[in-house]
């Protein structure tokens, strides 16, 4: 997560690539493959515009490029000698680049991030027909419309920022969406800048062909 500094660097543009992993031992888990990650602006202008640096706009196109990656059986190389337990779910995630100085931080912001960064805060998992449809909810979510919304602005109150995680499936049905939220230092409202990032969280199972010891 993005840590509560004056001075944070701006994040670079990467190509989504998912690059084949070199041959070695398994060790079950998940792991989160990089996809992407672009600056992007939640400045009222650039949204309604849907500029191509809007956080809409970058949004979509990251989620879309995430989503054929997801199909891919290069996603699974990640796994070495593991067996890909499923197919991978795209991880989404959008955070505020610039925040006020530590000494300009209510104290609420402060103890919220430190909860919140160890428990994030779980909303009800979400489905949808296509990206566009996520997207709008995504957007309506964290303006604080709808149900959910409204929650969260009760949860992160005062001027405290959240980040966002969105953690993504998908079927033949559409996509579901799993949400988590992290509130913490208020972000300095000056900048209207955002990182926005996809990854591919894969679950690396037992080794591929293992065999059963006997007792």
């Amino acid at each position: 997560m993005v840590s509560a500094n004056t001075a944070e660097k701006k994040p670079e543009a990467t190509s989504p690539v998912v690059a084949p992993a070199k041959s070695k031992a398994c060790t079950p888990g998940v792991l989160d493959v990089p996809l992407a990650n672009e600056p992007a602006s939640a400045g009222i202008m650039y949204n309604l515009a849907e500029h191509p640096k809007s956080i809409r706009a970058v949004a979509g196109r990251l989620l879309n490029e995430a989503l054929e990656q997801q199909k891919s059986p290069a996603a699974g190389l990640a796994c070495a000698d593991c067996k890909t337990a499923e197919r991978p779910r795209v991880v989404y995630k959008v955070a505020p680049v610039h925040f006020l100085h530590e000494r300009e931080q209510k104290a609420v912001c402060l103890k919220l991030d430190a909860q919140t960064r160890k428990r994030p805060f779980k909303f009800a998992p979400q489905r949808f027909a296509t990206v566009t449809e996520l997207n709008d909810w995504v957007m309506a979510f964290t303006q604080g419309q709808g149900e959910a919304g409204k929650e969260l602005y009760r949860l992160c109150s005062a001027n405290c920022s959240p980040r966002y995680q969105f953690e993504i499936g998908q079927d033949e049905k559409g996509l579901t969406v799993d949400t988590r939220v992290q509130c913490g230092p208020a972000r300095d409202r000056a900048s209207d800048e955002y990182a926005v990032s996809t990854a591919l969280r894969v679950e690396c199972g037992a080794t591929k062909g293992a065999v059963a010891q006997a007792r």
